[in-house]
């Protein structure tokens, strides 16, 4: 069974946690970092990577803090350079090119938004 936890939801930040009970993923990060930490139990360790559609802070704030913390992130070249991002943390991905992380397969869709390069996100599981 999935289970998501909502973080946080809306323009004061966005920030899931979903899992399938065998890889738990973030899916955006736009809350304080010790929020996410909090919401989480302090048990970030745990997470397979975090998914990021877009560059908005109310979906990325916390996104250098979770690559230094030594989870891996994933977004679009458009949204990891309007960023500033590199470093072995960073995964580009492209739309319509699906990879796996744990158990999860996950699809990368474009969207239309007023950023670079957004992406929405299809995830299935094998658990």
């Amino acid at each position: 069974m999935i289970e998501i936890t909502v973080l946080a939801s809306g323009s004061r930040g966005n920030c899931y946690r979903i899992n399938d009970g065998s890889t738990p993923l973030l899916l955006e990060c736009g809350i304080p970092y010790k929020e996410i930490q909090k919401g989480l139990n302090f048990r970030l360790s745990e997470l397979a990577g975090c998914l990021i559609s877009h560059e908005h802070q109310d979906h990325c704030k916390a996104v250098q803090d979770i690559m230094r913390a030594g989870i891996d992130c994933y977004m679009s070249r458009g949204t990891a350079e309007a960023l500033g991002l590199s470093g072995h943390r960073l995964h580009i991905i492209k739309a319509k090119q699906q990879f796996q992380t744990g158990t999860w397969t996950i699809l990368p869709f474009e969207t239309q938004h007023d950023a670079a390069e957004p992406l929405g996100f299809l995830l299935a599981n094998r658990a």
